[in-house]
């Protein structure tokens, strides 16, 4: 039997697998399947289903009408007999009949996005794909008074529930930080609620924050025109407030005019359900006031980083909840305890009207030890006495490991649940796991520790691995191991971006070249896009513009990144390359300052990179209460503020890409930029630049800097290792020696850091 699936939100269409159904001998037929279709768990009496559409007809004509329908639906309909539920006296749809039916999905996936008091972001994507329009728009019964209220009544219930699922959805967005997003269904909200100017408003803030000026401005000048010829009113105060704080930073010409094409397409996440379930039950847990631990693990590419944050976002929409996030990052400067102090990092970001509020409220001897880590928070506390050091040895490692952890308790003295998001710590230093393995024995809840890790690399006597054993043995810890996509989520990805008619060769497609990885699947969809294969249509959806069948792409994940790199213009590559070159998130100051170009370069640039959803605006705390006047800040343009790459592989597929002498060189230029614009400071990071560049006699004084930093906060491993670094350099410099005087200096310099080295190794 054929599934058969209706579409009643924007039109009426009716499927049997992949084949269209028509035929049908009149629009009351149409009607009383719509009708049957929207409320397919019950059945109706004939006589009301007979009023309901013949009310002119006397009864034995109604009735026979009806008759006739029923044997129509039949006829036109695969195994037409069984899918409808008859009797004497009533009418349904077989309880056991293969239905979809996209009313009663929406209604599903509204449902879903908003359980449990909470937002998932996901869901309500999906409702809004399912929203292509009203109730059977453009849909007209003659002489069917009832079956026309109804259908005007449903009309509006379904709109108002598509309204405010766009809404929750925009607001997740814009407290993410993910702008472009935002405005993408901020788009879709006007298109539904056209003379809502909190609407219009909305969507100005997002094309405003997101650095698309102009399009905000011409928002508001389509408002002006619309509320003018519709009502004859000028828009609200409010919205004029806005517009005008907008348009102060535009004094100057944008940088590059940006033309109107649509966001690209927006790959849902599908098949994780199960997943969903497993970190609901490890949030559960902390709720209750445990320090509970969830281990999601998983190829590179599969997903893990997406599902967490999606379910965090859900968490955290309705509940006061705090999200600390911190990772490691491959091809990156070696900074001890690295996960940590980015949380540290994002605790100091929460509450823009207030920095450093939750470290002020911290015990003085915790300050203390927190600026050990984190020098930069004695901007705080100017007037803090500089701290004695840490007793060397396990006494000095416990107190400031402690101090972390009283920290972190501090944080949730209130009985608000804390989030730690450790992203990627298979890449962690042992001190940072060292630090982990302390804080699951010795915190207190309700703590949520989320982490992701990819388990190549992470053999059964890891580190990593044993903390969790210990862990999951106390009841305190389950792991999460994510699979690769099955053929049914990437058919449901195809349908929600070009619909039925195209999606199975879309569907095919996609299997063949992603292999169900997450990420290849939305890299795909990306080239397709990118080449104008994906086009968008009209209707807000998107659409095949020819055959795949010919399309020849290769199936290596990383290599089709690099075919992605290699189709953009030549100044925008090579700000690819120096930003993969930064890290996985970059500055966009340092960057312009290493690449020497033009501003306008940079900006056109970053735009391009943005639409191609090769990085993204990078947002140090989870959530986002940006006033109005921030939004003056972000007008200026893509150029300010700090971005990431959208995933870590697009970054090292970016940076395998160039010749390696070249890459030594602009290591170079990253490395004399960062002197410029911040002496010292950053010691690891000039460390590593002038490393990697093969500089050694620049690198060394970093070298030995960002040991002794290491060691003061007894960071024994990286230390050692930065030891080892320094010890290499001097005996490369040793052998490469002009005469044997400068070999014989750095010989001597050599063994004075073995020696530095023994000290160290032996705390």
């Amino acid at each position: 039997m054929s599934k058969i699936r209706v579409r009643l939100l924007g039109g009426f269409e009716v499927w049997a697998g992949d084949q269209q159904v028509g035929g049908f001998e009149s629009q009351k037929v149409r009607a009383l399947l719509a009708y049957l279709a929207c409320h397919r768990r019950r059945s109706f009496s004939r006589d009301h289903l007979a009023g309901l559409l013949w009310p002119e007809r006397e009864p034995e004509s109604a009735r026979h009408a009806l008759r006739q329908s029923v044997y129509n639906l039949r006829s036109k309909l695969p195994d037409g007999e069984s899918l409808f539920l008859t009797s004497h006296s009533e009418i349904g749809i077989h309880p056991k009949a293969d239905w979809w039916v996209d009313v009663e999905a929406f209604e599903e996936a509204v449902r879903r996005g908003t359980e449990r008091e909470a937002i998932d972001p996901q869901q309500l994507s999906s409702a809004a794909q399912l929203y292509r329009g009203e109730l059977l728009a453009g849909f007209f019964v003659k002489e069917s008074p009832a079956f026309e209220e109804w259908l005007v009544a449903e009309q509006v219930r379904l709109r108002d529930a598509a309204v405010e699922a766009l809404r929750k959805l925009i607001e997740s967005y814009r407290r993410r930080g993910e702008h472009r997003f935002g405005a993408h269904y901020a788009q879709r909200l006007v298109s539904i609620e056209p003379l809502a100017e909190e609407a219009h408003r909305e969507l100005m803030r997002l094309w405003a924050l997101s650095g698309q000026r102009s399009r905000a401005l011409a928002q508001y000048e389509e408002l002006v025109n619309l509320l003018r010829e519709e009502l004859g009113v000028e828009p609200l105060e409010e919205t004029r407030g806005l517009y005008e704080a907008i348009l102060a930073e535009a004094v100057e010409e944008e940088a590059a005019a940006r033309n109107e094409e649509p966001i690209g397409p927006l790959v849902p996440l599908v098949g994780r359900r199960g997943a969903y379930e497993v970190l609901r039950e490890g949030w559960f847990q902390a709720q209750e006031g445990k320090v509970f631990c969830t281990l999601v693990t998983g190829e590179g590419g599969i997903g893990k980083t997406r599902l967490i944050k999606s379910f965090l976002d859900v968490t955290t929409s309705k509940r006061r909840t705090l999200v600390l996030k911190g990772g490691c990052h491959e091809l990156s400067p070696l900074i001890a305890y690295q996960p940590f102090l980015e949380v540290l990092r994002s605790a100091l970001e929460q509450g823009a009207d207030a920095p450093g509020q939750a470290y002020d409220k911290a015990p003085g001897e915790v300050r203390q030890d927190l600026v050990r880590l984190v020098p930069e928070f004695r901007d705080l506390w100017p007037e803090m006495v500089s701290p004695d050091p840490l007793p060397l040895g396990p006494d000095g490692r416990r107190r400031l490991f402690g101090s972390v952890g009283r920290f972190l308790e501090h944080l949730c003295h209130d009985g608000d649940p804390l989030i730690l998001f450790l992203d990627d710590l298979h890449l962690a230093d042992r001190d940072a796991l060292d630090l982990l393995g302390f804080l699951l024995t010795k915190l207190e809840g309700p703590i949520w520790v989320v982490a992701s890790c990819r388990p190549e690399g992470v053999d059964r006597d890891h580190p990593l691995n044993r903390i969790f054993r210990r862990a999951e043995k106390e009841g305190m810890a389950t792991r999460l191991e994510l699979e690769r996509l099955e053929p049914e989520a990437l058919e449901e990805v195809a349908e929600s971006l070009v619909g039925e008619d195209q999606a199975p060769e879309l569907a095919r497609f996609l299997e063949d070249r992603s292999g169900g990885l997450p990420l290849g699947v939305s890299e795909v969809i990306n080239y397709l896009w990118d080449e104008g294969i994906l086009a968008s249509r009209k209707t807000g959806r998107w659409g095949l513009s020819g055959s795949l069948a010919e399309l020849d792409l290769p199936s290596d994940l990383d290599e089709l990144i690099r075919l992605r790199i290699r189709r953009l213009p030549n100044s925008t590559r090579r700000l690819a390359t120096l930003a993969a070159m930064i890290g996985q998130s970059f500055d966009v100051h340092l960057l312009q300052e290493a690449a020497d170009e033009h501003v306008i370069v940079v900006e056109v640039g970053l735009e391009i990179m943005l639409k191609r959803w090769l990085i993204r605006q990078f947002a140090h705390q989870w959530t986002s209460t940006r006033r109005e006047r921030d939004i003056v800040l972000w007008a200026r343009g893509a150029r300010r503020g700090s971005f990431e790459f959208a995933h870590k592989r697009i970054r090292s597929a970016v940076h395998g890409e160039l010749n390696p002498l070249r890459r030594h060189a602009m290591h170079g230029q990253l490395a004399e930029a960062l002197e410029r614009l911040r002496g010292g400071k950053d010691c690891e990071a000039l460390a590593y630049h002038f490393a990697v560049a093969g500089q050694w006699e620049k690198a060394l004084p970093y070298l030995e800097r960002a040991a002794e930093r290491a060691h003061s906060v007894q960071a024994v491993d990286t230390a050692r290792r930065y030891c080892d670094q320094a010890i290499e350099g001097l005996s490369r410099l040793a052998a490469a020696a002009r005469s044997e005087a400068q070999a014989e200096r750095w010989r001597g310099e050599r063994e004075r850091m073995q020696r530095v080295r023994e000290r160290v190794a032996a705390v």
